[in-house]
């Protein structure tokens, strides 16, 4: 995932952890630079994080570029350090669209074009669930296709450029409307007051419904996760759930590394 020309993050911890794939996942739909190194050994985590066989509670270790570590890095943290976890600056808003996947950042960027104060609600990443394609082909401008995660962030930063305030890693909870005016509860109590709102959350990934599957999820089980998993998958079986073009899409790119895909 290193990008040379770039500062890069380094992300040190163990394959089987879902909270350092919550990391690498996050940072390859944010289209971040960073490098993954996995601590299959205590030798390699006292020479690389720096941490004895005891202090695994410490995973995952991020370390930027300035020379700062964070350990027991979780998304929100890795946010913080960015800059990009904030609050909102207005107490009333033209707009307020709740998603941003594709529809979400084109409905900001034309709203925010238009001198509407606007603003985004983002759960998760910019991008939504198109930010983990490795390739999408059919979306206007881009007749040779681009990835998931630089659209993304072609649009997070076209909004951006036109006012738009996007809110990460913030989850609505309910709404209602009061005098004419749409009120948008986050799960962290915050309040969004806005003339007009967009609904564009998108969709969950259906779920195959197998025992215990919460519990190897993102530890072995993954949904949407081709684009930043492929690399780490060499000599492996992977097997894809799935008949739909997003699946042939991530066989493809499976097939690059790992021993054998099966669909």
């Amino acid at each position: 995932m290193e990008k040379p020309t770039q500062p890069v993050i380094k992300v040190y911890g163990t394959r089987g952890s879902s909270a350092c794939y919550n990391i690498r996942d996050f940072l390859h739909r944010s289209d971040v630079p960073f490098q993954w190194i996995d601590l299959a050994s205590d030798e390699q985590a006292r020479g690389g994080a720096e941490l004895s066989g005891r202090d695994a509670q410490r995973l995952p270790v991020c370390e930027f570029p300035d020379g700062t570590r964070v350990e027991h890095a979780t998304v929100r943290r890795v946010l913080e350090k960015l800059g990009w976890f904030r609050n909102p600056s207005l107490e009333e808003y033209d707009l307020a669209i709740y998603g941003a996947g594709p529809a979400g950042l084109s409905a900001a960027v034309n709203g925010a074009s238009e001198g509407l104060k606007t603003i985004l609600i983002e759960r998760y990443a910019v991008g939504g669930q198109a930010a983990c394609s490795p390739k999408i082909e059919n979306y206007l401008g881009f007749p040779e296709g681009i990835s998931g995660a630089e659209l993304a962030e072609r649009a997070r930063e076209q909004a951006c450029r036109f006012g738009a305030e996007i809110l990460i890693s913030r989850a609505g909870v309910r709404g209602e409307l009061v005098a004419g005016k749409g009120v948008g509860y986050l799960e962290d109590g915050t309040k969004i007051i806005a003339r007009a709102s967009v609904c564009a959350t998108g969709v969950d990934y259906r779920k195959l419904g197998l025992p215990n599957e919460d519990r190897f999820s993102g530890a072995g089980v993954y949904y949407g996760a081709g684009a930043s998993e492929a690399m780490l998958c060499s000599r492996e079986e992977v097997y894809l759930v799935g008949g739909g073009n997003s699946a042939g899409q991530a066989a493809l790119h499976f097939a690059r590394y790992a021993t054998g895909v099966n669909m």
